[in-house]
């Protein structure tokens, strides 16, 4: 068992850094949090459980110190991002636990992305929960949006100095979402105003057939619930509602999965476990469909239940960005196919059945 020590407040800590699993021993954290130690670069002790939480049910909680040590301190930062070579190079030797620890990763853990560009460096900082370096980036002249995306790597030590490699890997992997954001902001800034200087009418596309509108089309999804709408219907109010029920659900709270089926008869919610359908909401009763300006992953539909009048807002997470856009269009699209299909049976004398 190896042991390093370093001087916090001028009180010499002496960590054992490794035990019979190869890992961080599980005292030294327990030390630290004892003393609420907390310093800019080096530690972090966070608010949020989630992640020592995880590792308890993983049944790896000696590893927690040297995670977050390296910058691996919040758990919606570390799946896409944590190699097997970082958990080598910070100190976790023991084969068995890399695997264990890794395969949790891809299939407990979330990939955190943005759902837009932020406006500041500190509202993208405190997004990615690293607020603490703000004076860094402006200090350094990097206190713009548009420095940021044109940071270089070398440049987060070099110029930044910032040492943790989970901070560096988490800024970096933050920046390259954002890029590809932006770049798809810009280019369809660009097609606008390209149909625009030409004039031309802009002829709406439809994604699916109508024949495979009349079967369904199925998107996976994560349902956040819904609550009452009790104003007009609107993005205003639905961007209201999607933030109420995501911040119901705690960081550590796994969110159900289902398959949002979408036909023109309507929207069903099918369970992804049991493959069963949960509930269902008739085409004519919904009336409204948008995305979450704050965060392009999360959607949502009003439905109206006509038996007591209440119209209830509806909150989903797509996977990726261009999920969310395909479901909301396909929702539109199943307007258009359901009064094509009752347009056609008007004419051919069939009366359609018209949800109570």
């Amino acid at each position: 068992m190896g042991r390093s020590s370093f001087s916090i407040d001028g009180v010499v800590v002496t960590l054992a850094t490794q035990n019979a699993a190869g890992a961080a021993a599980p005292n030294a954290f327990s030390l630290l949090k004892r003393r609420k130690v907390v310093t800019p670069d080096l530690f972090v002790v966070s608010e949020d459980k989630s992640l020592e939480e995880w590792l308890v049910k993983l049944e790896l909680p000696e590893i927690q110190t040297m995670l977050e040590l390296n910058g691996w301190d919040h758990i919606e930062f570390i799946r896409d991002v944590i190699s097997k070579e970082d958990l080598t190079s910070m100190g976790i030797s023991n084969d068995k636990v890399k695997r264990k620890f890794l395969k949790s990763v891809e299939e407990d853990l979330e990939i955190f992305q943005h759902g837009s560009v932020p406006g500041t460096v500190e509202e993208w900082l405190n997004s990615i929960y690293l607020s603490k370096y703000l004076n860094k980036f402006i200090s350094s002249r990097m206190g713009s949006v548009s420095r940021v995306l044109e940071i270089w790597e070398v440049e987060l030590t070099s110029i930044l100095n910032i040492e943790p490699i989970g901070h560096r890997k988490r800024i970096m992997k933050s920046i390259r979402d954002l890029r590809t954001l932006q770049s798809s902001y810009d280019e369809a800034e660009k097609r606008k105003k390209e149909n625009k200087s030409k004039g031309a009418e802009k002829e709406t596309k439809w994604l699916h057939s109508k024949d495979d509108m009349i079967r369904g089309v199925d998107y996976p999804v994560r349902y956040f619930g819904s609550a009452k709408l009790t104003g007009p219907e609107s993005t205003k109010q639905s961007g209201i509602i999607c933030e109420q029920q995501q911040s119901k659900i705690k960081s550590s709270q796994k969110v159900p999965e289902f398959r949002l089926r979408i036909s023109a008869s309507g929207v069903e919610l099918i369970d992804k476990e049991t493959q069963k359908s949960t509930c269902s909401y008739h085409i004519e009763d919904i009336s409204f469909v948008s995305r979450d300006k704050g965060n392009l992953l999360v959607f949502s539909f009003i439905s109206t239940d006509r038996k007591v009048g209440i119209k209830m807002c509806h909150v989903f997470k797509a996977h990726t960005r261009n999920q969310a856009y395909e479901a909301c269009s396909t929702i539109a699209q199943s307007f258009e196919v359901a009064y094509q299909l009752k347009k056609e049976n008007k004419n051919n004398g069939i009366h359609s059945q018209e949800n109570p």
